[in-house]
């Protein structure tokens, strides 16, 4: 179609008929491609204006200038007054040519000369709704405030162009990341108006693309697919699964690249997919692993290595545990790339990973060579937060529990220094799971769960130890809250066993006659039976019944 949009197009301009060419290749993104074709065409219509300068071929030349100047001028900056230069020619003899405005516009926004790039942007507007150029506009008005008024923000939607509805949502995408300490309320108007932009960008493109019984202008599978990605993305992030599957799936039939089969991966995980996440995950590092970045790699064996997990195939979350850290360490430990949040996450991950599979697998682990590695990496970066958790998991496996202790506690200082909420989390959970589990010191063990959940820790397990030290404590509310938490993350815990579920019901149901709330204890210990048999739930629920008929006259019975 865009071959048959630019074939069109070249017949016009063999006709004589200028204003249709434009209309072709501006307003359907028809130029060719292959930039030897594009150099002939250029010269072509260079030629054609020298001779007899026309608004439209001035804006044809002008687009290929924003677009494609290395077939005409190395220089960017030149290529860029050489538009202007031509949207002003173009002017002089059609002072209301749309293309034109915002082809002036363009070339002065690039060059940063704000206030001529302002003036051409806004009669631009009046001619066509152009949301970009409106989001365009707020940005260069408000350049040089660090709180604009977004209230002001209200681009039209008025528009039948799916290129220019994709490029408005992408221009609302910039404007929450650069003022990215905007109120909440305008954030989720803004992130909602991107969405809308997306969809409505989707509905056209797909009604060209897969029907083909609409505007041709907007037949674009590529960019059909990149506008798939982004929706995609979004409704992910909104909790949107099956309808994100549904469109990423669509824009991956018209053409696949690096980023939404990543996405794709992302998509699949959130879901609770792990055997599809895997099937993207090692596509991705098979088909682009030299295409990504350090960040992106260590991040992609990230997923593939928890989504092997899910389905327990421990013999190949190992493995991939194994690549990860040796990516890892193959980089030069002064490299401040490895001071990065996310590389700093995903390392955590993977010594946990491999300690888990190991411990699945009933491997003996060769602590010794661990240990060696981590001290070598702390050697030279001592303060690094992601190294001293695993050098504590290191004395886990040796049963040093202090040592253990020691390393997540440094781990949380240098985390906090360096801003680090995931190390945080990390190091925290881990000092409350010695706590709990190898020292018996619920107290200490429920205040360090604690702060890893009031730094932003929203882990089932977190949860579920939490609960487990509340409990022991006779912290009866804490019980209720943090069991309440735990219970509702159940249906995305694929690995979670009824007998687990069934004892987070039985804590609370437990805490629950204590509290008086005995109807509630009920329910929670019926649960709890229904999942799992254990004498004390039974005796337990007994109770909580009976005080439904004589409050106050029964006493629980503790189990351990």
């Amino acid at each position: 179609m865009k071959d048959t949009l630019h074939q069109n197009a070249l017949k016009a301009v063999a006709e004589g008929n200028y204003a249709l060419a434009a209309k072709f290749w501006l307003d359907g993104y028809a130029l060719p491609h292959d930039l030897e074709e594009l150099h002939e065409l250029f010269y072509h219509i260079n030629n054609l204006n020298e001779a007899s300068v026309d608004p439209h071929l001035c804006a044809i030349l002008g687009l290929i200038a924003l677009d494609y100047n290395e077939i005409f001028e190395s220089d960017r900056e030149k290529a860029l007054e050489k538009c202007l230069d031509w949207a002003i020619s173009g002017l002089k003899i059609d002072p209301e040519h749309y293309h034109c405005y915002r082809n002036a516009g363009s070339a002065l926004y690039w060059l940063e000369d704000w206030d001529g790039a302002l003036r051409y942007y806004e009669r631009s507007c009046q001619l066509r709704s152009a949301p970009v150029l409106e989001i365009r506009i707020f940005r260069i008005i408000n350049r040089h405030s660090d709180y604009p008024d977004f209230s002001q923000l209200h681009p039209s939607a008025d528009s039948q162009s799916a290129m220019e509805l994709y490029n408005a949502g992408v221009e609302i995408d910039y404007v929450l990341k650069q003022y990215a300490e905007m109120s909440g309320a305008e954030n989720q108007r803004l992130t909602e108006l991107k969405i809308q932009f997306y969809t409505q960008s989707y509905q056209l493109f797909r009604a060209a693309v897969l029907t083909a019984q609409t505007n041709s202008l907007n037949y674009d599978p590529h960019t059909f697919a990149m506008c798939c990605n982004n929706l995609a993305r979004e409704l992910n992030f909104k909790g949107e699964y099956q309808d994100a599957v549904t469109i990423v799936n669509e824009g991956i039939a018209q053409s696949k690249f690096m980023v939404i089969l990543l996405n794709r991966m992302y998509i699949y995980m959130s879901a609770g997919m792990p055997k599809s996440a895997i099937i993207d995950g090692e596509e991705l590092l098979r088909a682009y692993s030299e295409e990504m970045d350090f960040i992106t790699l260590i991040s992609t064996i990230d997923v593939v290595c928890l989504s092997h997990s899910d389905i327990g195939q421990y013999q190949e979350m190992l493995y991939w545990a194994d690549q990860g850290l040796e990516y890892y360490q193959s980089v030069n430990p002064g490299d401040p790339l490895l001071q990065d949040e996310e590389i700093v996450r995903c390392v955590t991950n993977f010594y946990i990973s491999k300690s888990k599979a190991a411990s699945m697998l009933g491997l003996d682990v060769n602590n010794s060579v661990d240990s060696e590695q981590a001290d070598s990496l702390l050697e030279a970066m001592p303060d690094n937060p992601s190294l001293m958790i695993s050098r504590g998991e290191t004395f886990l496996r040796d049963k040093q529990w202090e040592k253990a202790l020691e390393c997540y506690n440094q781990a949380v200082h240098f985390g906090l220094e360096k801003g680090m909420a995931r190390s945080v989390q990390v190091a925290l959970y881990n000092r409350g799971y010695v706590l709990e589990v190898h020292m018996k010191d619920s107290e200490s063990a429920l205040e360090s769960f604690e702060q890893s959940i009031g730094h932003g820790n929203t882990d089932f397990w977190c949860y579920y130890w939490a609960v487990h030290s509340a409990y022991h404590l006779t912290e009866n509310e804490k019980t209720v809250h943090y069991g309440t938490l735990a219970i509702s993350m159940l249906p995305e815990q694929k690995e979670i066993t009824d007998d687990i579920a069934a004892e987070l019901y039985e804590h609370i149901g437990t805490s629950l006659i204590d509290i008086g709330h005995y109807t509630e204890a009920v329910k929670n210990l019926e649960i709890s039976l229904g999942l799992f048999y254990n004498r004390i739930t039974e005796d337990n629920l007994k109770i909580a019944r009976a005080n439904v008929k004589e409050p106050s006259f029964f006493r629980k019975l503790f189990g351990q």
